[in-house]
């Protein structure tokens, strides 16, 4: 099975942010650029919850290095991060390896 693009990644996690934490489709400050935590549309539950999202969805676990890192803060941080690990089979969750 081939990985997705970052392109793709970062839309199903754009999806999964916008529905779960009810982004209104008007709101002008967000983006796949806009840092999700500074900006309240993700809180200390919700990172809980997008880290179960991608680990059901990408089969991938968030390393605490990379967790913590700037680039983890905006969904196309987030993308490029999943897709880097999609490309290493020891990021890979047990059931998916």
């Amino acid at each position: 099975m081939t990985a997705p693009h970052v392109s793709d990644v970062a839309a199903r996690i754009e999806t999964f942010v916008r529905e779960h934490f009810r982004v209104a489709g008007h709101d002008t400050r967000f983006s796949r650029r806009a840092p999700l935590f500074d900006l309240g549309y993700v809180d200390s539950v919700g990172v809980i919850e997008l880290l179960e999202f991608v680990n059901e969805q990408f089969g991938v676990r968030i390393p605490d290095e990379a967790l913590l890192s700037d680039e983890f803060t905006t969904i196309d941080g987030m993308a490029v991060v999943i897709r880097r690990l999609l490309d290493d089979p020891a990021s890979r969750s047990p059931q998916r390896r």
